[in-house]
């Protein structure tokens, strides 16, 4: 069987990016910064198993620690963007959302001295509302902000889930292309397997810290046989064992703070055990894309 590269990529972000409602930006230029040591215990180990991977930057991390996206994509990682304020996609006018765009891109770029390539919305939310929808589905792909990535350039997102609730399982599980009026993008889903008869998001955050490797490796070796790559998803805070505390709603507590610890080992086994690359190699060899797009 061929061997797939798989798609790996990070939520570069702070430990207190878990949702504007509950800990606003005016209150993060007072919090202590975790994010250099974490990325860079990160980066070490993706350099220790052979993985490479894009780094979603938010760019608001970006505007402070310009050295620090300057190492990622010096140590050969791409960097694309996850929002400058971290804010939800659903809320936003498409004017704002521009804005909000512009200002990651510009963040990102001038570090890079690289256009950016891909775009991940914060908690997933181009799908719309969280359980916003019929059956517990999230409230549907915001087309409007959709359109304006196609507008501004971005050439892949990666936002997409799905499943209930965050998203919709209606949608494809395989990376694939999104064609509007103005234009087409790619778009490359997170993976999703089956756990206890339920559909979960095994990509990232606690459902990749908690299911055991041997369902994910099997479940990433299913999507490879019929070759396709699997996407997940790591955030540089999970590389902290001990992360600062705060008081939190009890699910988003648990879904933040679960499966810390033995994380790295957990995490090295993966990384180790198969072949990952960026998202940009993706559409590189997806000849069939990159003809498309140049059209």
């Amino acid at each position: 069987m061929k061997t797939i590269p798989n798609i790996l990529t990070v939520d570069l972000e702070e430990w207190f990016h878990i949702d504007e409602r509950l800990i606003p930006p005016g209150e993060w230029d007072r919090l202590p910064s975790r994010v250099e040591e974490n990325a860079r215990a990160l980066l070490d180990l993706l350099d220790a198993c052979g993985a490479r991977a894009t780094f979603f930057a938010v760019g608001w991390v970006a505007a402070r620690h310009q050295g620090l996206i300057h190492e990622v994509h010096d140590r050969g990682h791409e960097v694309a963007v996850h929002g400058y304020l971290h804010q939800a996609v659903a809320p936003m006018s498409s004017e704002e959302f521009r804005a909000d765009l512009r200002a990651a891109r510009q963040a990102v770029e001038g570090c890079t001295g690289e256009p950016v390539l891909g775009y991940r919305a914060p908690r997933w939310s181009l799908g719309g509302a969280p359980g916003g929808g019929r059956r517990g589905r999230a409230s549907g792909i915001v087309y409007g902000a959709l359109d304006v990535l196609i507008r501004e350039g971005i050439r892949y997102d990666s936002s997409l889930a799905p499943i209930v609730h965050i998203g919709d399982p209606a949608w494809p599980l395989d990376p694939h292309r999104i064609d509007r009026g103005g234009g087409s993008i790619m778009e490359l889903p997170p993976l999703v397997g089956r756990r206890f008869g339920v559909r979960l998001l095994f990509a990232g955050g606690w459902a990749l810290r908690r299911v055991p490797n041997r369902i994910l490796l099997k479940e990433i070796a299913r999507r490879n046989a019929r070759g396709v790559p699997a996407v997940i998803d790591l955030h540089t805070w999970e590389m902290d064992p001990d992360p600062p505390r705060v008081r939190l709603p009890f699910i988003v507590r648990l879904a933040h703070y679960g499966g810390l610890k033995g994380y790295v080992e957990k995490l090295r086994e993966i990384l180790s055990d198969l072949p990952w690359a960026p998202a940009r190699d993706y559409l590189a060899g997806n000849t069939s894309w990159s003809k498309e797009v140049a059209q």
